[in-house]
């Protein structure tokens, strides 16, 4: 792998189990249908700065921001095209693209950019079969294609006239201002039959109601002209096509006139009575037109009729098996089971007339359910597709609303939201009074809206539909989501006002908690934030937002420099919710370590550093972080562990660009590679550090280790070089001295020792004038001087350097070494006296060893005087 892309290898690699565990949770839904894609290439654009993964069909894609500059792509189900490119890349500010095939079919993209990311949106875009990332706003402004107001549509279809009442104080509000901006009879006839009783939400009808009551949308849907037919494409075709047909009874005629005035029982009992009488002209006509007649009057919940109905068509079914109204009766008794909640059963009458009546005018209204049924069954991509056929559909029929409501609301699950907008809005501009009909279809435009991040539009949309819809279902959401579109356009006040609303009037709901959460948001203490926090996390444990409010204690804790308490609050959240929010949490825990083990080395408390390491190595390791990699090998570093210091070092290392790799850490890994036996690993990073640093702090101890190593290797005139090179930027005598002793060696190894001595001398006269008391430096210094002296034969000179060694000792066990040198010293120079004075000191200290070897000398001198004396 070459080395641009060992970094993110090292991510992929360290943080795979943690992104598969979040991304295959998030694409769990799609798998039961979804096929495996092609990407055949990704093309970064420029001008705004965006990037498109060209994929052969839509595919689920989450899109995470890890670092300020570096974003992760994760696409489900796809394979990468034989030939697959990575283009403009160079003309653009992404700096690095790291691609990577991951468990469960996902392919995994990190775009490493040369400035932070600003606003982040991303989408698929079926023009040319992309998804793209858009990472810049575009610099031009678009110029949108104006809507008609609602008033405009409502005026052009107009609503059924109500019976007009009074209106609610609780709505006068609003009212007064919205009059001119909606359809005014339709609201009223709401307002008439709502309970009397205190509106909770007339604040924020007032705050809402200055601004029109439009839908703001993106482009229009484009749709082809329809042609129009007799048959309107569900099951009332029946009527429509005996009408047409060669039948002569009187009787059939008056029921199917019936029928059309909706007068399903009197048509009932003429054509149950024309069956009864044993009538033989169009008697299968008349089975299959009782059945149905019946059918329609009964109620959705009243399985016994339902059940009925079923038999009606069954008799009719098998009375003319080859009848040309079978189409009929089978989407009949699909649509009987259906309401009975037996799915199966009418998934397979639905397909019996999908796969065997291609010519069925009613197919529509079979595509229709057969894409509720997999809507609820959570097929979304085979339910997309039926609802859109039904849709866009090149002839008229009844189900081409409900079937735009669907397909709108399939594609907001599918996280479309821009594409569920637009379908949405068109279903309201072609057919306004379906927003009468029920909540949802308003509330689906209200969210996608707020997704796309058009906020005025989301708010006069839900505002609408508490407008309409008094007593709606999930009040507290949609009313702190108004609130939220006030924070996305920084109405700070306006925000706040709502949302204390909401915990007002909704107390313990799920818009109380989501207020909660918004008033955070503007609270300037950190203490009024976690108290916030704390609240929703004890009191809703189980609420979507406590998993939140647990992130944001640990955002506080970690911006604060708590980092234990960022570390044990993400502990908590990934036990309680080990899903939710995962990927997220783990990288802000990983932050936490860092920062704590970079502020515990500062204090040079690299014990806790290493403490805490072994401890939770497995978690930490996981995380792959190379700063926690290089915070660790520093603290193995000064604990003297040198080859764990190095492997934590050099994988931090691996990890970092060449011009991201700090001083310290070339200086830490040149050492524990020195330290480690890595000597020619360790000179060449030496030599590249000084280079690359000339006036560093370390440069003085990385010329003199690479120094050392050269005279290791006998080369001892490049050794020479690299101890003069140190001594003449060294800027303190102590270290001017530990230069000098390690040059000496130099000459030492060569023989010239008189050289040798000169250099320990001029050390130990550097060392003198350094300040602080220096005693043991200055201790081992004079002793190797003694030494070099004794190897000179100057055997006084040598006694003199033993007798300052000692002066400064202030170990016991090092005094008696130096005790004994000092008497082995004025043995060798024959002065007598003093050495056995000097062995007679060392036999009196408590050092065993020593001990026993100058009172061998002692012996020795006794035993001479007596072969003297003899």
């Amino acid at each position: 792998m070459s080395k641009p892309n060992y970094k993110s290898h090292q991510l992929f690699k360290g943080l795979q189990v943690l992104i598969l565990s979040l991304l295959v949770f998030h694409f769990s839904s799609h798998i039961a249908v979804a096929k495996q894609a092609v990407m055949k290439k990704i093309l970064i654009q420029a001008n705004p700065l965006a990037v498109k993964f060209f994929v052969t069909q839509n595919i689920p894609v989450k899109v995470i921001q890890v670092e300020k500059r570096e974003l992760l792509v994760a696409l489900k189900n796809v394979k990468l095209e034989k030939g697959f490119k990575i283009l403009g890349k160079e003309k653009s500010a992404i700096k690095h693209v790291a691609l990577e095939t991951l468990q469960g079919n996902v392919i995994a993209v990190v775009l490493t950019s040369h400035q932070p990311y600003g606003t982040i949106r991303s989408g698929f875009n079926k023009a040319d079969s992309s998804f793209t990332v858009n990472l810049e706003k575009k610099p031009e402004k678009t110029v949108t294609v104006p809507e008609p107001t609602v008033k405009e549509l409502e005026k052009k279809h107009s609503a059924p006239k109500v019976v007009k009442g009074s209106t609610p104080d609780s709505m006068k509000g609003i009212q007064k201002e919205t009059a001119k901006k909606a359809v005014t009879e339709p609201v009223k006839a709401i307002k008439k039959i709502s309970p009397q009783k205190p509106d909770p939400l007339k604040p924020i009808r007032k705050m809402a109601s200055k601004e029109p009551v439009k839908i703001v949308t993106p482009p229009a849907y484009a749709l082809h002209r329809r042609e129009q037919s007799k048959y309107k494409g569900d099951i009332s075709d029946l009527a429509r096509a005996i009408d047409g047909s060669q039948c002569d009874s009187k009787q059939i005629g008056n029921s199917i006139l019936l029928l059309k005035k909706d007068l399903y029982e009197e048509a009932f009992e003429v054509l149950d009575q024309y069956i009864f009488q044993e009538n033989f002209t169009c008697l299968e006509q008349a089975y299959f037109l009782r059945a149905y007649a019946f059918y329609k009057t009964v109620g959705k919940d009243d399985f016994a009729q339902l059940m009925k109905a079923e038999r009606l068509f069954q008799d009719a079914l098998v009375s003319y098996p080859k009848s040309s109204l079978l189409a009929y009766g089978y989407s009949a008794i699909g649509m009987i089971q259906k309401k009975l909640n037996n799915v199966s059963a009418a998934e397979g009458y639905f397909n019996i007339v999908k796969q065997g009546y291609l010519t069925y005018s009613g197919l529509a209204e079979i595509m229709y359910h057969l894409a509720e049924i997999y809507d609820e069954k959570g097929y979304l991509d085979k339910a997309l597709r039926y609802y859109k056929q039904v849709f866009e559909d090149t002839v008229e029929n009844n189900y081409i609303p409900d079937a735009g409501i669907g397909y709108g609301k399939a594609l907001f699950k599918k996280r479309q939201y821009l594409d569920s907008l637009t379908v949405l809005n068109y279903v309201v501009a072609s057919n306004p009074k379906k927003v009468y009909d029920s909540y949802e279809l308003l509330l689906h435009i209200g969210n996608a809206n707020f997704e796309v991040g058009l906020s005025k539009a989301a708010r006069q949309t839900l505002t609408r539909v508490l407008n309409l819809f008094p007593q709606v279902e999930g009040r507290d959401i949609i009313l702190s989501k108004i609130g939220d579109t006030y924070g996305m356009e920084n109405n700070q006040e306006k925000a706040i006002k709502i949302y204390e609303l909401v915990r007002e009037k909704f107390p313990d709901s799920e818009g109380y908690v989501a207020s909660s959460i918004g008033i955070a948001r503007y609270l300037k203490t950190d203490e009024g934030k976690i108290e916030i926090y704390e609240m929703i996390k004890i009191k809703f444990p189980k609420n979507k937002f406590a998993r939140i409010s647990m992130m944001r204690l640990a955002e506080i804790y970690l911006a604060t420099g708590e980092y234990n308490k960022c570390i044990k609050e993400i502990e908590q959240l990934l036990s309680t919710h080990p899903r939710g929010l995962r990927y997220e949490a783990v990288k802000l825990m990983q932050k936490a370590y860092e920062a704590l083990f970079q502020k515990q080395l500062k204090s040079d408390d690299y014990t806790k550093v290493l403490n805490r390491y072994e401890f939770e190595h497995e978690r930490l390791d996981r995380m792959g972080s190379r700063k926690i990699a290089f915070s660790v090998g520093l603290a193995y570093l000064e604990a003297k562990l040198f080859e764990e210091s190095f492997n934590h070092l050099i994988n931090a290392y691996k990890q970092y660009k060449r011009s991201s790799r700090s001083s310290q850490l070339l200086f830490g890994l040149g050492v524990a590679m020195d330290e480690s036996g890595r000597d020619d690993d360790a000179l060449k990073l030496f030599n590249a550090f000084s280079k690359r640093f000339p006036k560093n702090k370390h440069r003085v101890e990385t010329l003199s280790r690479a120094g050392d190593i050269y005279l290791e290797k006998k080369k001892y005139k490049r050794s020479s070089a690299k101890f003069k090179e140190a001594f003449k930027i060294s800027k303190t005598h102590l270290d001017k001295g530990k230069i000098l002793i390690l040059h000496s060696n130099v000459y030492a190894k060569k023989g010239d020792l008189k050289t040798a001595s000169q250099f320990h001398e001029k050390a130990i006269k550097e060392i003198a004038l350094a300040p602080g008391e220096n005693y043991e430096i200055l201790t081992d210094a004079y002793k190797e001087l003694g030494q070099t002296y004794i190897s000179l034969k100057k055997y006084i000179k040598a006694a003199d350097a033993y007798l300052k060694a000692l002066s400064f000792s202030k170990n016991d066990r090092e005094k008696a070494n130096l005790g004994f040198l000092l008497g082995d010293a004025y043995q060798k120079g024959n002065i007598i006296p003093k050495a056995k004075e000097a062995f007679k000191q060392v036999v009196a200290s408590y050092d065993s060893v020593w001990a026993r070897l100058a009172q061998h000398r002692l012996n020795t001198f006794e035993l001479a005087q007596m072969v003297q004396s003899s």
